[in-house]
Protein backbone atom coordinates (compact mmCIF):
# COMPACT_ATOMS: atom_id res chain seq x y z
CA UNK A 1 0.00 0.00 0.00
CA UNK A 2 1.45 3.42 -0.90
CA UNK A 3 2.14 5.89 1.88
CA UNK A 4 -0.77 8.19 2.66
CA UNK A 5 1.51 11.24 2.89
CA UNK A 6 4.21 11.32 0.27
CA UNK A 7 7.39 13.30 1.03
CA UNK A 8 7.74 16.22 -1.35
CA UNK A 9 10.90 18.39 -1.47
CA UNK A 10 10.35 22.00 -0.45
CA UNK A 11 12.83 23.25 -3.08
CA UNK A 12 14.00 21.98 -6.42
CA UNK A 13 16.92 19.53 -6.29
CA UNK A 14 19.25 21.97 -8.04
CA UNK A 15 18.53 24.72 -5.54
CA UNK A 16 18.90 22.31 -2.64
CA UNK A 17 22.31 21.15 -3.84
CA UNK A 18 23.45 24.73 -4.40
CA UNK A 19 22.37 25.76 -0.90
CA UNK A 20 24.09 22.71 0.58
CA UNK A 21 27.33 23.75 -1.10
CA UNK A 22 27.03 27.25 0.36
CA UNK A 23 26.28 25.88 3.80
CA UNK A 24 29.32 23.60 3.54
CA UNK A 25 31.82 26.44 3.09
CA UNK A 26 34.44 25.96 5.83
CA UNK A 27 34.82 28.59 8.52
CA UNK A 28 38.22 27.10 9.37
CA UNK A 29 40.99 27.72 6.83
CA UNK A 30 44.75 27.22 6.80
CA UNK A 31 46.70 30.48 7.09
CA UNK A 32 50.28 29.22 7.35
CA UNK A 33 52.28 26.02 7.45
CA UNK A 34 55.81 26.00 8.86
CA UNK A 35 58.50 23.34 9.07
CA UNK A 36 58.28 20.95 11.99
CA UNK A 37 54.55 20.29 11.76
CA UNK A 38 53.40 23.80 12.72
CA UNK A 39 50.10 25.13 11.38
CA UNK A 40 48.05 28.29 11.89
CA UNK A 41 44.33 28.18 11.12
CA UNK A 42 41.70 30.92 10.97
CA UNK A 43 38.60 30.10 13.00
CA UNK A 44 35.92 32.28 11.50
CA UNK A 45 36.75 35.98 11.52
CA UNK A 46 37.72 36.41 15.15
CA UNK A 47 40.12 33.66 16.22
CA UNK A 48 43.18 31.71 15.15
CA UNK A 49 44.22 28.19 16.10
CA UNK A 50 47.93 27.37 16.31
CA UNK A 51 48.89 23.71 16.13
CA UNK A 52 52.35 22.28 16.70
CA UNK A 53 54.09 19.15 17.89
CA UNK A 54 54.26 19.09 21.66
CA UNK A 55 57.72 19.59 23.11
CA UNK A 56 58.50 20.20 26.77
CA UNK A 57 58.47 23.94 27.31
CA UNK A 58 56.42 24.93 24.25
CA UNK A 59 53.85 26.37 26.66
CA UNK A 60 56.23 29.32 27.07
CA UNK A 61 54.48 31.07 24.16
CA UNK A 62 51.37 31.43 26.31
CA UNK A 63 53.47 32.78 29.18
CA UNK A 64 55.13 35.29 26.85
CA UNK A 65 51.79 36.73 25.74
CA UNK A 66 50.49 36.98 29.30
CA UNK A 67 53.70 38.74 30.30
CA UNK A 68 53.40 41.34 27.54
CA UNK A 69 49.72 41.97 28.24
CA UNK A 70 50.45 42.46 31.92
CA UNK A 71 53.39 44.76 31.25
CA UNK A 72 51.43 46.99 28.88
CA UNK A 73 48.12 46.95 30.80
CA UNK A 74 46.48 50.36 30.84
CA UNK A 75 48.61 51.88 28.08
CA UNK A 76 46.48 53.35 25.32
CA UNK A 77 49.30 53.45 22.76
CA UNK A 78 50.06 49.73 22.93
CA UNK A 79 49.64 47.80 19.67
CA UNK A 80 47.33 44.83 19.74
CA UNK A 81 48.48 41.55 21.31
CA UNK A 82 46.92 38.26 20.13
CA UNK A 83 45.25 37.37 23.42
CA UNK A 84 45.14 33.67 24.31
CA UNK A 85 41.68 32.22 24.91
CA UNK A 86 42.60 28.53 25.31
CA UNK A 87 45.67 26.32 25.24
CA UNK A 88 45.98 22.60 25.76
CA UNK A 89 47.99 19.49 25.04
CA UNK A 90 46.40 16.58 23.19
CA UNK A 91 48.79 13.63 22.96
CA UNK A 92 51.81 14.74 20.93
CA UNK A 93 50.12 17.98 19.83
CA UNK A 94 49.86 21.41 21.46
CA UNK A 95 47.12 23.88 20.55
CA UNK A 96 46.58 27.60 21.21
CA UNK A 97 43.39 29.52 20.39
CA UNK A 98 43.95 33.28 20.13
CA UNK A 99 41.94 36.34 19.22
CA UNK A 100 42.88 37.58 15.78
CA UNK A 101 44.71 40.86 15.42
CA UNK A 102 42.92 43.22 13.03
CA UNK A 103 44.20 44.05 9.57
CA UNK A 104 46.50 42.01 7.36
CA UNK A 105 50.13 41.07 7.36
CA UNK A 106 52.65 43.54 6.00
CA UNK A 107 53.66 40.82 3.55
CA UNK A 108 50.16 40.81 2.02
CA UNK A 109 49.75 44.59 2.21
CA UNK A 110 53.09 45.57 0.61
CA UNK A 111 51.79 45.81 -2.99
CA UNK A 112 49.28 48.47 -1.92
CA UNK A 113 51.66 50.56 0.22
CA UNK A 114 53.70 53.55 -0.87
CA UNK A 115 57.16 54.63 0.39
CA UNK A 116 55.67 56.92 3.03
CA UNK A 117 53.46 54.11 4.35
CA UNK A 118 56.41 51.72 4.59
CA UNK A 119 58.56 54.33 6.34
CA UNK A 120 55.77 55.10 8.84
CA UNK A 121 55.14 51.41 9.58
CA UNK A 122 58.86 50.79 9.99
CA UNK A 123 59.09 53.62 12.51
CA UNK A 124 56.06 52.34 14.42
CA UNK A 125 57.46 48.80 14.58
CA UNK A 126 60.78 50.17 15.79
CA UNK A 127 59.07 52.14 18.55
CA UNK A 128 57.18 49.05 19.67
CA UNK A 129 60.36 46.97 19.83
CA UNK A 130 61.93 49.73 21.89
CA UNK A 131 58.95 49.52 24.27
CA UNK A 132 59.70 45.82 24.80
CA UNK A 133 63.17 46.73 26.02
CA UNK A 134 61.77 48.27 29.20
CA UNK A 135 61.49 44.68 30.49
CA UNK A 136 64.99 43.93 31.79
CA UNK A 137 66.32 40.69 33.26
CA UNK A 138 69.61 39.95 35.07
CA UNK A 139 69.93 36.74 33.04
CA UNK A 140 69.56 35.73 29.40
CA UNK A 141 66.88 33.04 29.45
CA UNK A 142 63.39 32.21 28.29
CA UNK A 143 60.45 33.28 30.43
CA UNK A 144 60.26 29.80 31.94
CA UNK A 145 63.95 29.84 32.90
CA UNK A 146 65.29 27.62 30.11
CA UNK A 147 68.37 28.64 28.10
CA UNK A 148 67.74 30.67 24.96
CA UNK A 149 68.24 29.02 21.57
CA UNK A 150 67.44 31.50 18.83
CA UNK A 151 67.22 30.23 15.25
CA UNK A 152 69.14 33.23 13.91
CA UNK A 153 71.94 33.40 16.49
CA UNK A 154 71.94 30.48 18.92
CA UNK A 155 71.13 27.70 16.48
CA UNK A 156 70.57 24.13 17.64
CA UNK A 157 73.96 22.43 17.62
CA UNK A 158 74.62 19.44 15.34
CA UNK A 159 75.55 17.23 18.27
CA UNK A 160 76.10 17.46 22.01
CA UNK A 161 79.90 17.16 21.70
CA UNK A 162 80.07 20.84 20.71
CA UNK A 163 78.77 21.92 24.10
CA UNK A 164 75.42 23.20 25.25
CA UNK A 165 73.63 26.46 25.93
CA UNK A 166 73.14 27.72 29.45
CA UNK A 167 71.41 30.58 31.19
CA UNK A 168 73.74 33.51 30.54
CA UNK A 169 74.59 36.12 33.13
CA UNK A 170 77.42 38.03 31.42
CA UNK A 171 78.80 39.12 28.06
CA UNK A 172 81.42 36.37 28.25
CA UNK A 173 78.63 33.79 28.65
CA UNK A 174 76.88 35.17 25.59
CA UNK A 175 80.08 35.24 23.53
CA UNK A 176 80.87 31.64 24.49
CA UNK A 177 77.45 30.44 23.40
CA UNK A 178 77.50 32.43 20.16
CA UNK A 179 80.85 30.83 19.38
CA UNK A 180 79.78 27.23 19.91
CA UNK A 181 78.79 26.70 16.29
CA UNK A 182 82.09 28.06 14.85
CA UNK A 183 84.67 27.12 17.49
CA UNK A 184 85.73 23.98 15.62
CA UNK A 185 86.27 25.88 12.35
CA UNK A 186 88.93 28.32 13.57
CA UNK A 187 92.25 27.98 15.38
CA UNK A 188 92.05 29.14 18.98
CA UNK A 189 94.00 32.45 18.64
CA UNK A 190 91.81 33.51 15.69
CA UNK A 191 88.66 32.41 17.48
CA UNK A 192 89.59 34.27 20.69
CA UNK A 193 90.45 37.44 18.75
CA UNK A 194 87.19 37.26 16.85
CA UNK A 195 85.04 36.72 19.94
CA UNK A 196 86.84 39.54 21.78
CA UNK A 197 85.32 41.96 19.27
CA UNK A 198 81.78 40.98 20.17
CA UNK A 199 79.78 44.01 21.39
CA UNK A 200 78.04 43.93 24.73
CA UNK A 201 74.67 42.17 24.79
CA UNK A 202 73.51 43.77 28.01
CA UNK A 203 71.11 44.64 29.40
CA UNK A 204 69.15 41.48 28.68
CA UNK A 205 65.69 42.57 27.53
CA UNK A 206 62.48 40.93 26.38
CA UNK A 207 62.54 40.44 22.60
CA UNK A 208 60.42 39.19 19.72
CA UNK A 209 62.79 36.80 17.95
CA UNK A 210 60.99 36.48 14.61
CA UNK A 211 60.14 39.94 13.28
CA UNK A 212 59.40 39.74 9.57
CA UNK A 213 56.71 40.93 7.11
CA UNK A 214 54.46 37.94 7.80
CA UNK A 215 54.31 38.67 11.55
CA UNK A 216 53.72 42.43 11.31
CA UNK A 217 50.02 43.31 11.19
CA UNK A 218 48.95 46.56 9.51
CA UNK A 219 45.76 48.42 8.62
CA UNK A 220 45.21 51.67 6.71
CA UNK A 221 48.95 52.21 6.40
CA UNK A 222 49.67 51.84 10.13
CA UNK A 223 51.20 49.17 12.35
CA UNK A 224 48.70 47.33 14.55
CA UNK A 225 50.67 44.61 16.33
CA UNK A 226 53.07 41.66 16.17
CA UNK A 227 51.96 38.04 16.06
CA UNK A 228 53.69 34.67 16.50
Amino acid sequence: MPARFQCKPLVAPEASESQAQLDAQPSCRLLAQKPGGRFTWALGDGYTLKERRYEPGCEVEVANISFIMGGFAGRLDTPQVPEVELSWRDGDKFFIVQRQVEGESLEDALPTLGPDDIARIGYQVGQYLLHLKIFISPVMAKRDGRPVNNFHLLKPLPDSSSGSYSVGTSDSDLASMLGLSIADRLDKPTFDAFMAKMPSGQPFTFSHSDVHEGNIMVKDGNFLGLVD
